[in-house]
């Protein structure tokens, strides 16, 4: 025994929306999935940033400190040449300048190095919100796209239809006592 054309069909849009529901929930937890490595890859860039700043801070501490070292090592040669050393004051004022603007390109360059990591932090937490969103477009698209195929199965073949006739059963009702 076959099963009929109609069994068939509606086997076949019972599949289709089958099929467009594990198409949406796979959507869904790629979208998840997607979201959640943009997350850490946000907190990645805001460490590295936070890094950035602390590495800067660290070497210009180290840079002022080796200015001191220097300028102590510069007056001692100067005090042991014989000279006086206020006639050597510019020298020292254009090194000490110079240790300074070492020290504020050091903090520069760190706190541009912070500023980009969390740009690519804001930049990867923007990306997960896109991938959830697309995903959900994605999961809704499946789901719509499994009901207008169920859809359009149920009404090639009258699935659901109450015009179809089913002619009375013998001896149980008179049609004498249905009015109309």
């Amino acid at each position: 025994m076959g099963f009929s054309a109609s069994t068939y069909a509606m086997i076949s849009a019972a599949t289709a929306v089958i099929g467009a529901g594990v198409s949406a929930v796979s959507s869904m937890q790629q979208g998840k999935s997607a979201q959640n490595l943009a997350n850490h890859n946000a907190q990645i860039a805001r460490n590295d940033a936070i890094a950035a700043r602390q590495k800067a801070q660290f070497d210009a501490t180290a840079q002022k400190r080796k200015a001191r070292l220097f300028a102590g090592t510069q007056r001692a040669s100067m005090a042991g040449t014989g000279g006086d050393p206020r006639d050597m004051d510019d020298v020292l004022n254009m090194s000490a300048e110079q240790a300074e603007l070492e020290y504020l390109a050091i903090l520069y360059g760190g706190e541009m190095g912070y500023r980009a990591g969390q740009q690519k932090a804001t930049l990867a937490s923007f990306e997960g919100s896109v991938a959830k969103q697309r995903a959900t477009g994605q999961a809704a698209s499946s789901l719509l796209t499994g009901a207008s195929s169920a859809a359009g199965m149920g009404a090639k073949y009258n699935f659901g239809s109450t015009t179809t006739s089913v002619p009375p059963l013998a001896g149980t009702m008179s049609s004498s006592l249905i009015k109309t």
